[in-house]
């Protein structure tokens, strides 16, 4: 079977990462993760993330590069994970539908019980500078 595709969000400000912690009565709730999810038909994976995170967080983003693509499996299936870069074009984050969100280091995300999916970028995020001044195409590693 063909796994999921899946877009997420590092949504980078001042140093900080935005990450959700997913609600009551859904799978994996109060697991933390990097916001995003699934497309709609017809939707490309930048145009899904950006509706998603409006839904999630009433945030508007700018989309930028794939920051990195990982592949998981859970025991209900496999997912293709889509991590884009991306720059939010507002102050203000609401939680809709999540639980809560927090800005966190990169440092500090092992402090967060993430998804297994989302793990592996840990170290992969504290070892890659951001740079903020431009585009969300510049990683210096």
């Amino acid at each position: 079977m063909a796994p999921l595709i899946v877009t997420a969000a590092i949504i980078y400000r001042n140093g900080e990462i935005l990450i959700t912690r997913r609600p009551e009565g859904s799978r994996h709730a109060g697991w933390w993760e990097f916001p995003g999810g699934k497309l709609h038909e017809g939707e490309s994976p930048e145009e899904g993330l950006q509706r998603e995170i409006l839904e999630e967080l009433s945030l508007p983003i700018r989309v930028g590069r794939i920051f990195d693509v990982i592949h998981h499996t859970y025991d209900f299936g496999s997912v293709l994970l889509l991590f884009y870069l991306c720059q939010p074009l507002a102050d203000a984050v609401k939680n809709i539908g999540v639980a809560e969100h927090a800005w966190v280091s990169p440092s500090a995300l092992d402090q967060y019980r993430l998804l297994p999916a989302d793990r592996p970028l840990v170290e992969r995020l504290r070892n890659t500078k951001i740079n903020q001044s431009g585009p969300m195409n510049r990683i210096n590693q």
